[in-house]
Formats: structure tokens, C-alpha cells, sequence
């Protein structure tokens, strides 16, 4: 009999703690949120674990739901977040799957093989999910805290409702968040991840795939939808193109310049605290392939000579009778429009208050074939913007000594040019990195294909290798109905994931896993440096049991959980 009331007790223990009903419908499993969970994967493990974080970041809480029979219209929502003395509220959201077509080459050693081709990414807050039986399907729960949140333990709760048959039913499960006594201030890591809001392309998304006006109110409505989850996500750089914000007038080679609508998309990113540095978007372009001379974009009255001119890329190809076209920068019109220009936005600049946060791209990826172009291009920027830092993405390095003032080497640039760049930072330049289709291989990246934690160890990077700033060119580079669109783009030359890290509603922005990841990898960075001002040898073991080198990485997710609790125990001391 005492055997029998054991074994009834065990079996009932087990089913309580495994976070399903007693009647079967459902299993709920916690899974880290570190791990990316695939439609075809059947076994899990409720590992009931308590999620860690500062006052200051936000909780992430991963429950799988699956399902023993069919269930309709599944949704969630947060109903209790409190500790003895507090309350906390958080939001829900279903992980949506992408289709991955074509996997990229040469892969990583860490990649995540799908048989059915699907990888989770966006979180979709706003809609209601069914399962087949059998099937499973990933809940996002973000619980965000605040500077002034009570450290301490808290409890919470989520309820999933779903129709089963005619039958509605209801189903909870718990999950605990330890909030500690440490608290995180303004993040001290430059991001900026390039948006393609000014495409009247890009916006139309937003917009049941209908036209909006530049500089509409709708368009502000939508470049404000991108300031505040840019913002929420630690993105305090932010590109804006003077050239093509700019108003002009133009007569008799004299030019006037009407900077309001670049203030204006500075004030909403300024508003919202994603601003914490100004990136002016690039002034020159490649004149032909990749290898060709750098171009100055310059507006010039619109007529049957400049039309016949190489076009910009200015999404507005004439405006108030000025058209944007490519010119040589030793060509007079260049000439001429740079030395009106670039004193006229130091100028304005010094007026708002914003020329110690501006920084100046010339032209994206300079190589050693044109890195002359490129550097006689900058010598205008150092005569004409004094004081303002030249800032761009390279492919390379010693061809571009002089001309640049906060360094971008690619990931693997980075890597194999490191003294080079440890000897510019002598010298007192910044220097960033950025990942963008490369690298490759075994190099942290962002791509869909890649476990979440390499997203995270992109900081953490930045971090060991004292980079103070990191780069990546696609926001929001969509393709039309980008959530069911294959995610390899252009023939799969553009990993998964690469041309975009959110998504597309009607007038909303979706986050994605991967954004939610890198946003706490940022504020890994921030930990990390605050070890550093109590005991710097004790940050760099840490970070040096994460990062063994540029493209060497420790894998497992449980140890670093057991370095980040380490972090902040120490932090609370």
C-alpha cells in the first residue's frame, strides 16, 4: 500500500511540475529563451528555472506549448508579476516561424539544421494561434523592469485560453524572476542598426502595402514607430542622410539649405532617447562596380544636362526643381556644392546643439582599389565639417589611414588586422566592428540559422575587444510580406535574417527573438563594464570564459547562465 501511495505521488508531483493539466490537453514547458525552438523538435525538458536580471532589463520567459489534441485560437496574457512587496506587468507575444530556402556557405559549426525549413523569429503579440496535435508552439513573455523596481524575488503567472472542439479552456503556468539590488544607467555601447524608413518602399509595408507620402504625418507617425522600438532596444545611434533631408534652392551656382525636416527626425529619435549620437548618412556612392571611384552626390537644377548624369540613390530623384545626381568629387559642381553645404550644416548643427553627436559617413565598404577616391573625399570632410568624425564600415585598413576617425572593420577585419586597429586606438580613434553578410564560418553573426546566444556574444565581443561601438545594416531592409517571404534573400546571398531583426504590421513594428537577444547582449556590455570598475581581472575571467577568441565561443547555455548569476552576485555585493 505505502509502495502503491508513493508511486500515485509521484506521478502526480510529476504532472504538476510538468506545467500541464491533469486531463492532458496541453503540456507547458519552460525552455530558455536562449534556445530557438523548431516546429519538428518533440522532446523538452520544463526546466522551471528562475530568470535573472538588473533593475533596469528586461525579464525574457520562454513557454512551449504542446499539444495533445488540436486547439483553436490560443491567447495569452501575463495575469500576476509580484513579490512580496511589489508588482511588475508584462506582455505576451506567440513566436512566428520564417521559411529559410537556402542555407549560406561556408556555415558556422554551431549552425541549426531544420528539416522543415522553418526557424522562429518574429514575436506576433496581437494574434491568435492554433496547434494540431503533436504540434508545439513557443510563448514569448517580457516582463521590462525599471531603475526603481524593488530587487527581490517575484512571481508570476501566465493563462493561455484556446477553444478545444466547442469547448472553451484555460490553462497557467508559473515562472519566477529574481530582480538584484543592481541597477543599469544609460547603455555605454554605440548601436546602430540602419533603417530603411526612408524608402517610400519600406513604409508601404506599414501601410497594406499603400503608397505614404514623405514627410506626410503618416510618415512621421511611422519614422516615431521606429524611434520608440529602437529605443526600447538599446539603438542609441541613428542614420540620418543630410543630403536628402535637405531643402534646396538653387541659382546662379549659390545655394540656400532648409535643414527642418532632418531636425524634425532628429527631435523624434532625440525625444525617445535613441539618439545618442548622430550618424549622417553617406555623401558618396560607388560610380559603377564594386571597385570604381567614390561619386559625390550633389543636387543640381533639374534639366536636360542633369538628367543625362549617373542618378543617386535619393529616393526623391527631384525635389523643388533640384536633382540628385553622381558626380567625380574633382568635378566643380562637386566642388562647388560641398564647400556651400558642409559649412552650412557645421553651422546648424552648432545652432541645435547636436555638433559634439554628429559623426559623418562618406561611402559604405571602401577597398583598397578605392580607398584614393575615398580619401581625397574626406580631406573636403576634415576642411569643411572641423571636429566632425568621419565614421564608416572598411574592408580593409592600412589603405585608409588618415582618413577615418571612428573605424568599422567587418567582424574578420577586425580579427586579422587587430594590431593595426589596437595601434589606431592609441592614436585616439574609436574603433566599432559590424557583421552584415559576413562574416561567416564560425564568426558570431545574427542570422536566423545561428543559436540566439552568438546574437548575444556579439557584445559580449564587443566587450573583450574593447570595441566601443557595433554596426549592422538592416533594421528593416523588407521584402513585400516579409513575415511569410523566404528569409534568404537574392538567391540566398543574404543569409537569413541579415537584410532585417524586425517586422511589418499594419502601422505596428514587430520584435523578433534575435532583437530581444541582441537587446540583452547590450546590456551584457554594461555589466560586464561595471565588474570591470570594481575588479577588472574579475571581468575578464568572466568574459574569457565566454569569448575564447574572435570566432571561438563556449556553446552552452547553462554555463552561461551560471557566468551571468556569477555577474550580478558579485554586482550585489
Amino acid at each position: 500500500m505505502i509502495k502503491k501511495f508513493s508511486l500515485l505521488f509521484f506521478f502526480f508531483t510529476c504532472l504538476i511540475l510538468g506545467g500541464f493539466s491533469i486531463n492532458k490537453e496541453v503540456y507547458l514547458y519552460q525552455v530558455d529563451p536562449l534556445k530557438k525552438v523548431l516546429k519538428e523538435q518533440a522532446y523538452f525538458r520544463d526546466v522551471v528555472d528562475t530568470v535573472r536580471v538588473a533593475r533596469g532589463e528586461t525579464a525574457s520567459v520562454q513557454i512551449v506549448v504542446k499539444g495533445l489534441v488540436g486547439i483553436e485560437n490560443m491567447r495569452a496574457r501575463v495575469i500576476d508579476v509580484s513579490s512580496v512587496s511589489s508588482k511588475l506587468t508584462g506582455t505576451t507575444g506567440w513566436v512566428g516561424y520564417v521559411h529559410v530556402g537556402r542555407s549560406y556557405n561556408p556555415p558556422s559549426k554551431d549552425i541549426i539544421r531544420s528539416a522543415s525549413g522553418y526557424f522562429p523569429d518574429p514575436i506576433l503579440p496581437d494574434s491568435a494561434f492554433s496547434i494540431e496535435q503533436g504540434e508545439v508552439q513557443p510563448l514569448w513573455v517580457s516582463v521590462p523592469t525599471t531603475a526603481s523596481t524593488s530587487p527581490g524575488l517575484y512571481k508570476g503567472q501566465v493563462e493561455i485560453t484556446g477553444k478545444i472542439g466547442k469547448e472553451n479552456k484555460r490553462w497557467r503556468k508559473d515562472f519566477y524572476i529574481r530582480v538584484y539590488p543592481v541597477t543599469l544607467q544609460k547603455s555605454p555601447l554605440l548601436i546602430t542598426n540602419w533603417s530603411a524608413h526612408f524608402s517610400p518602399i519600406t513604409l508601404s509595408y506599414l501601410n497594406n502595402n499603400k503608397t505614404v507620402e514623405a514627410y506626410s504625418p503618416l510618415y512621421w507617425e511611422l519614422i516615431e514607430l521606429h524611434a520608440d522600438i529602437m529605443a526600447a532596444h538599446r539603438q542609441n545611434v541613428h542614420r540620418i542622410y543630410p543630403v536628402w533631408h535637405t531643402l534646396y534652392t538653387y541659382k546662379e551656382g549659390k545655394y540656400t539649405f532648409d535643414f527642418t525636416r532632418f531636425d524634425q527626425e532628429a527631435g523624434i529619435f532625440d525625444k525617445v532617447g535613441a539618439l545618442e549620437r548622430i550618424e549622417g548618412g553617406h555623401l558618396a556612392w560607388r560610380s559603377g562596380a564594386w571597385n570604381d571611384p567614390f561619386f559625390v552626390e550633389v543636387p543640381l537644377p533639374d534639366n536636360e544636362e542633369t538628367r543625362k548624369l549617373k542618378a543617386s540613390p535619393n529616393p526623391k530623384k527631384v525635389e523643388n526643381g533640384i536633382r540628385f545626381a553622381l558626380l567625380p568629387v574633382d568635378d566643380e559642381r562637386a566642388k562647388n556644392f560641398l564647400t556651400q553645404f558642409l559649412p552650412a550644416l557645421k553651422e546648424h548643427l552648432e545652432k541645435k546643439g547636436w555638433l559634439n553627436r554628429y559623426m559623418q559617413h562618406i561611402a559604405d565598404e571602401p577597398t583598397a582599389k578605392n580607398a584614393s577616391s575615398y580619401v581625397t573625399i574626406s580631406n573636403y570632410i576634415h576642411q569643411f565639417l572641423p571636429g566632425v568624425k568621419v565614421i564608416d564600415a572598411v574592408l580593409t585598413s592600412k589603405e585608409l589611414a588618415g582618413a577615418i576617425d571612428i573605424w568599422v572593420p567587418v567582424l574578420d577585419v577586425f580579427h586579422k588586422d587587430f594590431n593595426f586597429y589596437q595601434d589606431l586606438k592609441k592614436q585616439g580613434k574609436e574603433i566599432w566592428f559590424y557583421t552584415c553578410v559576413g562574416p561567416r564560418g564560425n564568426y558570431a553573426n545574427r542570422f536566423i540559422e545561428l543559436p540566439l546566444n552568438q546574437t548575444r556574444y556579439l557584445h559580449w565581443i564587443n566587450y573583450k575587444y574593447d570595441a566601443t561601438g557595433y554596426l549592422h545594416w538592416g533594421l528593416n531592409y523588407w521584402e513585400k510580406d516579409q513575415l511569410y517571404a523566404d528569409a534568404s534573400r537574392d538567391r540566398g546571398r543574404l543569409p537569413a535574417g541579415d537584410n532585417c531583426i524586425i517586422y511589418p504590421g499594419y502601422r505596428k513594428l514587430y520584435t523578433s527573438i534575435r532583437f530581444e537577444t541582441m537587446r540583452d547582449g547590450i546590456d551584457d556590455y554594461q555589466l560586464l563594464k561595471m565588474v570591470e570598475k570594481k575588479d577588472p581581472v574579475k571581468a575578464k575571467g568572466f568574459v574569457d570564459s565566454i569569448i575564447l577568441n574572435f570566432n571561438e565561443y563556449d556553446e552552452s547555455i547553462a554555463f552561461f547562465r551560471k557566468i551571468r548569476k556569477e555577474m550580478l552576485e558579485f554586482l550585489s555585493i
